[in-house]
């Protein structure tokens, strides 16, 4: 029965994702197909790999994903729980396999239409497989990093409801702030995020990785440490009442 649930979790997220290709390069697929069409199809700016996308659009259906795949935490067996370390341990591995799953679907769709619309050509013209495995590393720990904030959020509220609303508006505020306020102007981490789009237009740039990925490394760790410390002191008889 669980692996059942898994398993059309799994295929509805492949259904929303294809949907959601579509409905972003539509209006592509009619282009000639050379290494421009690749670009737009996979920049920053619009489109399905854009940040836009990243952090209003697919951070409350990873959210979702990741509150249906988790198991429903019983109060009582918290409570009980001899080593509160280790209960926030299994939390943790369900927000890791949950995100790598979601992580994973969404690039696994990409790769698969845009090898069957664009061909296998011009993907490898602009280095696409190559810069595919590094941007999913790189949307892994994003993805992470806002499991935790949601984490957090539920820790303090005891609410999901609320986790959920407070989480995804974060995102939303932060991606606001960032593109509108400080215009761009300002290094934050969503700028790590359109390394592949430059990916593809210059080629593998192997020297970057350690600058893009050592702060969303930190960023995670950091959110990560907050999270158990807040589940560890949590009151959980409270929250019980």
């Amino acid at each position: 029965m669980l692996k059942n649930r898994y398993f059309l979790l799994i295929l509805s997220m492949v259904l929303f994702f294809s949907v959601f290709w579509f409905t972003q390069n539509l209006e592509y697929l009619k282009f000639p197909k050379n290494t421009e069409l690749v670009l737009f199809m996979n920049g920053s700016l619009y489109g399905y790999a854009s940040i836009k996308s990243l952090c209003l659009m697919l951070v409350f259906p990873y959210l979702i994903f990741l509150l249906l795949f988790s198991k429903k935490e019983q109060i009582v067996s918290l409570v009980r729980e001899k080593n509160r370390i280790q209960a926030h341990h299994k939390i943790v591995k369900n927000t890791i396999i949950a995100t790598a799953l979601y992580v994973g679907i969404y690039l696994s769709v990409n790769l698969i239409f845009s090898f069957l619309f664009l061909g296998n050509k011009l993907l490898t013209a602009t280095n696409f497989y190559s810069g595919i495995l590094f941007y999913l590393l790189l949307l892994f720990l994003f993805y992470l990093t806002i499991g935790f904030l949601f984490r957090i959020i539920y820790d303090i509220t005891a609410s999901i409801g609320q986790a959920l609303i407070f989480g995804a508006f974060a995102m939303c505020l932060f991606y606001l702030i960032d593109w509108i306020i400080l215009e761009g102007l300002y290094w934050t981490p969503l700028h790590t995020l359109n390394f592949f789009d430059l990916w593809l237009q210059n080629g593998p740039m192997i020297s970057e990785i350690p600058y893009v990925l050592i702060p969303n490394v930190a960023t995670a760790l950091i959110l990560y440490l907050l999270s158990s410390n807040i589940f560890i002191k949590k009151d959980f008889y409270s929250y019980e009442k």
